[in-house]
């Protein structure tokens, strides 16, 4: 057993792994416990990961209804499961025997995750994705380990209804909608932590707008509008780009292309048909994103719980482009509701949200009081104090355990011993009676 408590963290390469990165990152500067963080890409075989990523792509980019065709099966599953007991409740689309169930014992690659845990013997699991948490739980069934709690953690401002597992120890949600949307499907009260969006220090860095100005290569002092598409890349962002390159502002368009060279292609196109090459500024690559937020008058982003909760953490204006799949529109309208972001699904959203901006300077500072409120600027440190003492909970259950089994052995060594001096004495008696 490891000197410190064993902390595993399981995350999704490129889906929510910000958050754990940013556990990570104030669980280890603590010092009160070992971290082991581990993404899917590494835990499932190459070509099993590779077609689920570009199964991932497809269906929440080009097909997003069969995505949220998906979610709608999880959550009618999850209400008819609420009026059971929870003795009665199985595990979230897990497949009970028959030829499916067998498929599925053989597609889940829980085995690998079962084996990590008999290596590192965790205190506490913390995932990411839906897919860990499900494998995560199985496999702690499997090998029958106990004192483990397993986490989840939801950034999303709407609940994923493929989180739902009434085995889960913990939940660490985003808002109190969250959690009561966990309630209302049968998880305990207090199993549900309302944590915000753990970010990492680099996303917290504030930068001097001008410097940042001038590293870019802009010599004006126009309005700047930033986009930024996030995962969903190239539709999203040309949609936006067109719009935008048909204004008569005289403003900054920036756009983050990140190394994609068909968006960059696109937009180099654009502009040169418009005329416009003073007011585009394409960059492909930035050491650091937090610096965007500086020079942004305008936001323009995906609707992804990161990306937005830092440009609240930021106090950005932010406008929302198309979402890829029911989930990531649903984020779309409570931001919106909230009075947190505007919204720019279409072309006619988009100006009317940015003339908004531009037109009402009282509606940029009530929201951006609304963004100071929502957002919890400690999430990293408010999560990770939780999990460390859950951690040590379990430790010290565990080392309980431990000397009880030993003390079981002591006694029952002293028992054979017991009995062999016995032994030793009817055999001393038997012979004294036969002299």
């Amino acid at each position: 057993m490891l000197e410190k408590k064993c902390i595993l963290l399981l995350y999704g390469e490129g889906r929510y792994d910000s958050s754990i990165k940013a556990v990570n990152e104030y669980i280890s500067s603590s010092k009160d416990a070992y971290v082991v963080a581990i993404s899917d890409k590494e835990l499932y075989p190459f070509y099993w990961y590779k077609m689920a990523f570009y199964a991932y792509r497809f269906f929440s980019r080009g097909c997003a209804w069969i995505n949220n065709l998906h979610l709608s099966i999880n959550t009618i599953w999850n209400r008819l499961n609420v009026s059971k007991s929870k003795k009665e409740c199985k595990e979230l689309v897990e497949p009970t025997g028959g030829l499916k169930g067998i498929l599925y014992n053989w597609t889940e690659q829980y085995r690998r995750i079962r084996n990590i845990l008999l290596r590192y013997n965790p205190e506490v699991v913390i995932c990411s994705t839906p897919k860990l948490l499900r494998d995560t739980v199985k496999a702690c069934d499997k090998a029958k380990l106990k004192d483990i709690d397993i986490c989840a953690i939801i950034t999303d401002y709407c609940l994923d209804a493929r989180f739902v597992n009434y085995k889960t120890s913990k939940y660490f949600v985003q808002n109190s909608d969250v959690k009561e949307r966990l309630i209302s499907l049968g998880i305990d009260e207090s199993k549900v932590d309302v944590v915000g969006t753990p970010l990492i220090k680099d996303s917290k860095e504030q930068f001097d707008k001008a410097q940042v100005l001038e590293e870019l290569g802009i010599n004006n002092d126009k309005m700047n509008i930033v986009i930024a598409g996030g995962r969903y890349g190239q539709s999203a962002v040309r949609n936006v780009f067109t719009s935008l390159a048909e204004l008569e502002n005289d403003i900054n368009i920036i756009v983050l292309s990140g190394g994609n060279n068909g968006l960059v292609k696109y937009c180099e196109l654009i502009t040169k048909n418009r005329g416009i090459e003073d007011k585009v500024y394409l960059i492909e690559e930035i050491d650091k994103f937090s610096k965007l937020y500086s020079i942004a008058d305008i936001m323009i982003i995906s609707p992804t719980a990161a990306i937005s909760y830092e440009a609240m953490y930021h106090n950005c204006n932010i406008i929302l482009c198309n979402g890829g799949d029911a989930l990531e529109n649903r984020n779309s309208h409570y931001l919106a509701t909230n009075q947190l972001a505007l919204l720019g699904r279409n072309n006619d959203e988009l100006i009317a949200s940015i003339s908004k901006f531009m037109s009402d300077g009282e509606f940029a500072d009530n929201m951006r009081y609304a963004q100071n409120e929502f957002v919890i600027p400690d999430c990293d440190k408010v999560l990770g104090d939780i999990v460390i003492n859950m951690a040590e909970k379990n430790r010290q259950a565990k080392i309980e355990n431990a000397e009880q089994i030993k003390s079981a052995g002591l006694n029952e060594i002293k028992k054979l011993e017991n009995i062999e001096e016995l032994d030793n004495l009817e055999t001393e008696e038997k012979e004294q009676n036969n002299d």
